[in-house]
């Protein structure tokens, strides 16, 4: 387990940060999708960039966590004009941290992959609620509802 207050995290323009430099009035608002450029986690990113605004002005900040190296994961976040930070987590230490990957199973093969899932925390990284396995785009207004 990393301590999110310490730690400086890789990003999708291979620079490292603290979390704590994206911080807003009220908080995070943190999801992890399984890959970059696939489908459904293009649908979930592209949604979440259309409400990004709207999260700001309720005071969180918004950031997207696969395990995809920086090179794609920029050229994910430029070719979908994305605005808000995404977290390369190529040794996998931010999903562990928030226990999201669980064993998977695709063409007769089994591994572990990022279950989809998103977060609320604080500024001092308390979670506040979560949202584990849920559909790329559906649960995204239920967060905005919350905040």
């Amino acid at each position: 387990m990393i301590n999110l207050k310490t730690t400086k995290l890789l990003f999708s323009d291979n620079t490292e940060h603290l979390l704590s430099e994206f911080q807003q009035e009220k908080g995070y608002i943190i999801y992890f999708f399984p890959k970059a450029n696939t489908s459904a986690c293009t649908l979930e990113t592209v949604e979440y960039n259309k409400l990004y605004d709207q999260f700001k002005q309720a005071g969180y900040s918004v950031i997207g966590v696969s395990r995809d190296v920086p090179k794609k994961q920029q050229q994910f976040k430029l070719s979908n004009n994305i605005e808000f930070p995404l977290v390369c987590d190529v040794d996998s230490q931010l999903c562990n941290t928030f226990n999201v990957l669980k064993e998977k199973k695709m063409f007769n093969n089994t591994f572990m992959g990022i279950e989809r899932s998103t977060f609320m925390l604080d500024n001092e990284f308390n979670i506040l609620h979560e949202w584990r396995n849920v559909k790329a785009v559906e649960h995204i207004s239920d967060v905005l509802k919350l905040i």
